[in-house]
């Protein structure tokens, strides 16, 4: 029952309206009730025992952690055994000795959000800059919330913690539920109108990468991105609008990160609460930037290679991670000596960041390198032979994806500018503030990736 699906919608509405007729004692425990039941339906039972093994294992080694004050070697060993689970669940079907035709490592979905989120919990508490929650009701729900389940964020226990305890004095508000479910129809456009619709394109170049050259490898690096931000951001609208409904603001995974005028801007504006993570209990912890230039300059390149790692098995990921290191590396030199037009930056940025996640989108080391010599081969008749609409989408498909990609784009411009729309949309009479609401469901229905070949595409960080 992923976001994307009709019977997620309706099942989210009925929980919106009970939710608001349930007495306030009675919220969280349906909460934590719905939360698992939302992991068994995504994931089935090992989702569910593994979320529910975790949190306990977190609920009670935090206590001991506070009234104990152990040496590092405690916290070392939480954190030890949560990584274990990592390598079981992304890397153990990599070992020479696993008999695939035997084993199977079992699926455990969301494991790499809610496991970082009780590592960073473990160690806030060891530094005194947390305290230890004596509610397993409370830790529980904070680990298995579900609109973060699947996809993040990496959401830290003393924010959470406070959001959870702001329930029990929450009163019914209608703009917070209108404002919320309109930030969840921002998501579904990002994600069905054109993410899902670029897919197929990007999809059927890489799978064949030789057969291509020039043009259209140049136009997939650059969908590529596109597809993965309306993707990803898409799964964070819809995650923040469904909690800010039920009057629980989570973390704000993106800050418009298409207008970064630097590597390191834009992971400030990228998966932040991923980018916080590793720079709080990583690159910090490494010595950051206070031991000096080459030592501040290996942490980073650890900080992404870790960073590479989590995101997914082999010599790709690592790559990429290294990258993006590197790219850090170059900027904190050339850009004190070369300024550069914001405007400039920004291209380039864009340009590195794409080109980057050639390495994260190909499925070996020589698809990469393969469709890298690609880029430079240029053959002019691609842009006019018809080629473009050959390759999983046809005219009407690109149409779509260029009018939304241009309205996604103004929209994020007038944010990125600080201008509020929804407070815009609100000062209008109610003719023209409810004729927006139904010209958006409207165009969700109409231009939404449907149809016979419809199937609830996973969303693209579901693997991680």
């Amino acid at each position: 029952m992923l976001f994307n699906t009709p019977q997620f919608v309706f099942t989210l509405i009925a929980f919106i309206i009970c939710w608001y007729l349930l007495p306030k004692q009675c919220k969280k425990p349906v909460l934590l009730v719905f939360s698992y039941f939302y992991a068994y339906n995504l994931g089935g039972f090992w989702t569910a025992a593994a979320l529910l093994s975790v949190t306990l294992l977190t609920y009670i080694w935090a206590i001991l952690v506070e009234k104990r004050k152990p040496g590092k070697f405690f916290v070392f060993l939480f954190v030890f055994l949560l990584v274990l689970l990592l390598v079981y669940e992304k890397y153990l079907p990599l070992f020479p000795f696993i008999d695939n035709t035997s084993f199977s490592v079992v699926s455990m979905i969301g494991v790499s959000y809610y496991v970082f989120s009780a590592i960073s919990y473990i160690v806030d508490v060891s530094r005194g800059n947390d305290t230890a929650d004596r509610s397993l009701t409370d830790t529980a729900i904070w680990l298995a919330f579900f609109p973060k389940l699947l996809a993040g964020p990496i959401e830290r226990h003393r924010h959470f913690k406070t959001q959870l305890d702001n329930l029990v004095i929450s009163k019914f508000d209608i703009e917070k539920i209108k404002l919320g479910l309109l930030i969840c129809a921002c998501g579904y456009f990002y994600k069905i109108v054109i993410a899902d619709r670029i897919s197929p394109f990007v999809d059927t170049v890489y799978s064949d990468v030789i057969i291509h050259k020039g043009f259209i490898v140049t136009l997939t690096m650059f969908l590529y991105l596109f597809q993965l931000y309306f993707d990803f951001a898409g799964y964070s609208m819809i995650a923040y609008g469904i909690s800010y409904a039920i009057g629980i603001e989570i973390t704000k995974n993106f800050n418009h990160p298409l207008f970064a005028d630097s590597v390191s801007d834009y992971w400030k504006r990228w998966h932040i609460s991923l980018s916080n993570w590793l720079r709080d209990y990583v690159y910090i912890p490494l010595g950051g930037n206070r031991k000096g230039k080459i030592r501040q300059y290996l942490n980073l390149m650890i900080t992404f290679l870790i960073s590479g790692m989590w995101h997914g098995v082999g010599l790709n990921f690592l790559i990429w991670g290294a990258i993006h290191g590197l790219y850090q590396i170059i900027e904190r030199e050339t850009f004190k000596v070369i300024r550069l037009p914001k405007f400039i930056r920004q291209l380039i940025t864009l340009l590195f960041v794409s080109g980057a996640f050639i390495f994260f989108r190909a499925d070996t080391f020589p698809i990469a390198k393969s469709f890298i010599t690609r880029l430079f081969q240029w053959n002019i008749n691609e842009i006019t032979d018809g080629t473009l609409f050959k390759l999983g989408i046809d005219k009407a498909d690109w149409i779509v994806i260029i009018a939304g990609i241009t309205i996604a784009f103004v929209i994020e411009l007038l944010q990125y500018k600080g201008i509020n729309l929804y407070k815009k949309v609100q000062k209008q009479n109610i003719i023209i503030r409810w004729g927006i609401y139904y010209f958006i469901i409207v165009v969700l229905i109409i231009f939404g990736k449907y149809g016979a070949a419809y199937d609830a595409n996973n969303f693209v960080y579901f693997k991680f």
